[in-house]
């Protein structure tokens, strides 16, 4: 329930709002409906990776210019090394790192703020 709640309101969020918008979407459902720090972590850094990696895919497919390959030598700077992975892995790999973080921390902060508060 709370992985659907994070993916609904963190995509209307994110609609409307900045990249960052689903940490405090992640914190404050968390904070209302998540049981423990770990479950907290774990539902919030998978809703916020099937968030991002789904909007970048969304967002590669309709793109008219081949935006991957321009973020991804942002990231790459040329590395020799690099030019053979896909670009498009380069990126989902990237966003998944950020927002796995993000979302994750975000939400078991969520819950040890509400723990804090408790006591």
């Amino acid at each position: 329930m709370l992985y659907i709640l994070i993916i609904i309101i963190g995509g209307i969020a994110s609609f409307f709002g900045p990249w960052w918008v689903v940490a405090p979407v992640c914190f404050a459902l968390c904070w209302w409906k998540a049981k423990t720090a770990k479950s907290a972590f774990g539902v919030s850094a998978l809703a916020a990776v099937t968030l991002w990696v789904g909007y970048s895919l969304y967002l590669n497919a309709v793109s008219e210019v081949n935006m991957s390959d321009k973020i991804a030598g942002i990231f790459t700077g040329g590395a020799a090394s690099l030019e053979n992975i896909p670009k498009i892995g380069i990126i989902i790999t990237i966003v998944t790192l950020v927002s796995a973080l993000s979302g994750g921390f975000a939400g078991m902060a969520g819950v040890q703020v509400r723990n804090f508060f408790k006591a």
